[in-house]
């Protein structure tokens, strides 16, 4: 039997904060900026999106999700999930959208900390905290 691809997602608000708790960014990881879509997409830096809205920004996400993911050779092991407005809802729609669509692959989630982190962010049993260093 194959073992399923195991693949981590890191959320993270800041790409410094990412940087704090793994030194730096390797071969094995890829940044899916989520922030910079947002932007790009919807040319403001907060959304709290409409049915429509959600259906397009998932739609972009998996764009460059499948890229990461569905790569040949396999190199990246992790997704660092870079959203600068990362709550508690957010992340949750965001595990159960990933697990819909990548039904064979085993992710593991995790959530590097930081100063300002939702409280209810930590009442979520599947996601590992990780401390800054």
């Amino acid at each position: 039997m194959i073992e399923p691809r195991q693949v981590n997602v890191i959320f993270v608000k800041e790409y410094r904060y990412y940087i704090h708790a793994f030194d730096k960014k390797s071969k094995e990881d890829y940044v899916l900026n989520v922030s910079k879509i947002i932007k790009e997409k919807f040319n403001t830096k907060f959304i709290i999106p409409n049915p429509v809205q959600s259906f397009l920004l998932n739609y972009e996400i998996k764009k460059l999700l499948d890229k990461a993911i569905n790569i040949k050779n396999q190199k990246y092991s992790n997704i660092v999930y870079l959203n600068s407005n990362l709550t508690y809802s957010s992340i949750i729609n965001t595990v159960s959208f990933m697990e819909a669509e990548y039904s064979d692959i085993e992710f593991k989630f995790k959530y590097v900390e930081h100063k300002d982190f939702d409280d209810m962010i930590h009442t979520i049993d599947f996601l590992e905290i990780l401390q800054l260093k």
